[in-house]
């Protein structure tokens, strides 16, 4: 037969014309084909389709209709029109990949029935009565991941048809439920399965190129399982990342499936180059620098706890991080070591490690007028480096990272506030001008360990009380002591040999001086204008006696030269007003530098100047001492 599409039918009157003419020309047809000899035509040929294997049998009859004998499909011919009219209004209809339904309407003038078909797509009904005014069937079928066609025969008394029913393939990616790789720090690999009806490509962020990459990808067909096999790199960051891969439609982005890939941190503990600390002995802080991204904590010897202890710790990310060790002061007299650990809490074999040696304590102590530090002016100058200074309970301490070797040159040059200090065993020297000017400084203790007092160390410490000056000094130097008028008494050492220029010039309060027996010099101006000195000896030994070397010592009343002397400079004994008798032991009249100015100047009027009797004659005659002639007068020592 034909089929007619439903746009034409326009109603059933307009279809009744349409079957009459149909009818007409097929019997024009028939008769033309036996008169040319031919086949007889199935218009249902044309379908290129199979009637379904269990259609109803025609009974051998040549006869459309089927066999009587009660078979549901059986339709007597009294009741059959006198015309069957019979009509799909599609005979192709296409479904949704995603599934959906699609209506057909029939229409006919005597009852009809459906057959063949497929599981996957079913019609709301597979039988009908006539219904000239159509009756609509909804054909539905599921979601596919594949191409499918069937075909349902349609059966009216003697008039058969076909509906042909496809559904297209749907363009899909389905991940693998697991679609979560918690990867090692040390790397591995990650298997991404799908299913999939495209050809498909892995696109792997930018940013996690550097450790993502793919090692194996199966070939894309239709929808069945593959996989892409990416190497994961080690994680040499220290911090925890992750990325997410898609496997996506090649030349389609919009269709896709996503794969998290999470790679744990590797944990660590770096320790800082600066692992070693060698430190003064007074209480401090060190520093342990590290780098970690995991809990930590610091471990600290048993035996160490008593002088250690932790003060601040911190731990985030792989960041620099840092624990504070608190070190208490190191009175023990000896040098101590240790070794701290940072160690991570949950893998005791992540570890770093310090050494931390702490020397016995180097210290200066002293008080201050106000109770306040005393800041050295030269810090550099004492052979090691200035760690703390602090004034607590009224002493002030300042601690060295090692043995103080000397009080340097100006190493407390103007520091008006000193008020005492202690200086320690370690020291050889004090230096030129070290307390110039500290005229607030009362006492001072120089231990044994110096050897050298050099120029003006002590000069102008106008409240310098007492002084004892070690035994181990050769030499006092020039201006050492010049200015401190307070100094009332001074222990001049045996170990002294040379007493230089000015050493205790204007010290005002001196009553009385021993000299020791070493001593082969009294430089200039040693003495100069020690107003106090009332008491003086100088042993034998000495063979000169510089200028000006006891000046203006107003209250000094009488002196002994000893027989070693062979020198007077001038103005020796100038000014001393008081002076009202010289003891002068040497045979031979001492050498005076300048015959005009006579060391002996401004004595006392009624001064005696007493020699050996037997030189008395010589002293009278001789230079510079002829001066004083009527004053000279034998004597026997």
């Amino acid at each position: 037969m034909c089929y007619i599409c439903s746009n034409c039918i326009q109603s059933y009157s307009d279809m009744k014309k349409l079957f009459t003419i149909l009818a007409t020309f097929a019997m024009l047809c028939a008769v033309g084909c036996e008169e040319q000899g031919g086949d007889d035509i199935n218009p249902n040929d044309k379908l290129n389709t199979e009637e379904p294997s269990d259609k109803p049998d025609d009974g051998g009859n040549g006869s459309d209709k089927p066999d009587e004998g009660g078979n549901e499909n059986e339709w007597p011919d009294e009741n059959l029109p006198e015309e069957i009219l019979f009509a799909l209004n599609k005979t192709n209809i296409t479904i949704s990949p995603d599934g959906g339904s699609v209506d057909v309407t029939v229409y006919s003038n005597h009852k009809w029935e459906i057959e063949g078909g497929a599981d996957w797509c079913t019609p709301s009904v597979t039988s009908g009565e006539a219904n000239e005014n159509g009756q609509t069937i909804t054909f539905s079928a599921e979601l596919t991941y594949d191409t499918r066609e069937t075909v349902f025969w349609f059966t009216c008394a003697n008039e058969k048809t076909t509906l042909i029913v496809s559904q297209s393939l749907k363009d899909v990616i389905i991940p693998d439920e697991n679609n979560t790789f918690n990867i090692p720090a040390e790397g591995g690999v990650a298997v991404l399965n799908y299913e999939t009806t495209v050809e498909c490509e892995v696109v792997i962020p930018e940013e996690a190129q550097s450790w993502l990459t793919i090692a194996t990808a199966d070939a894309t067909r239709g929808l069945v399982a593959e996989s892409v096999t990416l190497d994961i790199a080690t994680n040499t960051t220290y911090r925890a990342r992750s990325a997410v891969v898609k496997v996506v439609k090649k030349g389609d982005n919009s269709l896709y499936a996503e794969y998290t890939i999470n790679q744990v941190q590797n944990d660590a503990i770096i320790g800082d180059d600066n692992n070693t600390f060698n430190i003064g002995g007074w209480s401090q802080s060190v520093v342990l620098g590290y780098k970690t991204n995991v809990a930590c904590e610091v471990v600290i010897p048993a035996e160490a706890q008593e002088w250690l202890s932790v003060a601040t710790t911190t731990t985030r990310a792989l960041v620099q991080e840092s624990a504070i060790i608190n070190v208490a002061d190191n009175n023990t007299g000896a040098e101590r070591s240790t070794v701290v650990q940072v160690v991570a809490v949950n893998n005791q074999e992540l570890v770093a490690e310090y050494t931390i040696t702490q020397n016995q304590r180097y210290t200066i102590e002293y008080t201050s007028t106000d109770g306040k530090v005393v800041r050295p002016y030269a810090s550099n100058a004492f052979g090691a480096n200035v760690g703390t200074n602090r004034y607590e309970n009224g002493v002030g301490t300042i601690d060295f990272d090692a043995p103080i070797t000397s009080i340097g040159e100006y190493s407390f040059l103007g520091c008006k506030k000193l008020l005492s200090i202690n200086i320690p065993m370690s020291v050889a020297s004090i230096g030129v001008a070290a307390f110039y000017q500290c005229s607030n400084l009362k006492n001072i203790s120089i231990p044994n360990s110096v050897t050298i007092i050099s120029d003006e160390a002590f000069c102008d410490c106008q409240s310098l009380v007492g002084m004892t000056i070690p035994d181990g000094i050769t030499s006092i130097g020039e201006y050492a002591f010049s200015g401190c008028s307070s100094l009332a008494s001074i222990r001049i050492p045996d170990s002294i040999t040379e007493i230089q220029d000015g050493a205790f010039a204007y010290c005002s309060s001196i009553e009385s001086i021993v000299i020791p027996d070493r001593v082969s010099s009294i430089g200039a101006l040693s003495f100069y204008s020690c107003d106090n000195l009332t008491d003086i000896s100088i042993p034998e030994g000495v063979t000169q006696i510089g200028n000006s070397a006891f000046a203006c010592c107003s209250t000094l009343i009488d002196v002994t030269i000893p027989s070693s002397v062979t020198t007077i400079g001038c103005y020796a004994f100038a000014s001393c007003n008081n002076l009202d008798r010289i003891y002068c032991k040497p045979k031979t009249p001492p050498h005076v530098e300048s015959w005009e100015w006579f060391a002996f100047d401004n004595n006392a009027s009624s001064r005696k100047i007493f020699v050996p009797r037997a030189s008395a004659t010589s002293y009278q005659k001789a230079r510079g001492w002829s001066n004083y002639a009527d004053d000279i007068v034998g004597y026997d020592f």
